[in-house]
């Protein structure tokens, strides 16, 4: 496994809020496992999140204490995707076991659902995979892209299904999987 890995990913700040309160942002971090393929190979796996796990849009109100940015875009933090980020890592080490889907721009998606309080909830995790060219062996960079709670009344946009580790296979050998067509 290569030295410098992680070159490059995005380690998040702590966001602190107007009360001076504080939300580690360090569970989404990057970091790596290994993933064993169909061909008795194992595959070095990359993890990194978008700061969509835990933000969102930037709406008409809401104080300059909940801007969140990066050097690409200023957004609003989401005390409820906040709340539900804590999952993200484990579902990414999950995903050869999870039902995954094609989502819309060469996303892919899984669905969760935590029960928190009582109540059940749908929540939606959209991911992409690239395949990582250097000298520590076959990789994939698995970036979760954006999470959220999805309503229960509206329809998941996830068409058809692909494994992950099918996903993997095909992203290393340079195939970009097609969706089902509707």
């Amino acid at each position: 496994m290569g030295v410098n890995w992680n070159e490059g990913m995005m380690r998040w700040a702590p966001h602190v809020d107007a009360a001076g309160r504080v939300y580690p942002l360090t569970h989404l971090h990057p970091f790596r496992y290994e993933l064993p393929i169909s061909d008795q190979r194992r595959v070095e796996i990359r993890v990194a999140f978008a700061m969509h796990c835990f933000t969102r849009a930037r709406a008409g109100s809401g104080g300059h204490s909940q801007l969140y940015k990066d050097e690409r875009e200023t957004r609003c933090f989401c005390p409820g995707r906040y709340a539900l980020s804590p999952r993200l890592p484990t579902i990414a080490r999950e995903l050869a076991t999870r039902r995954c889907g094609y989502a819309k721009n060469e996303n892919y998606v899984t669905v969760d659902v935590p029960v928190t309080e009582g109540k059940t909830a749908l929540y939606g995790v959209f991911f992409n995979v690239l395949r990582v060219k250097d000298s520590a062996g076959p990789a994939v960079l698995l970036t979760i892209q954006s999470a959220y709670e999805l309503a229960l009344s509206r329809q998941l946009s996830m068409r058809g299904s692909i494994k992950f580790t099918r996903l993997v296979e095909l992203t290393l050998q340079g195939v970009k999987p097609r969706p089902p067509r509707s």
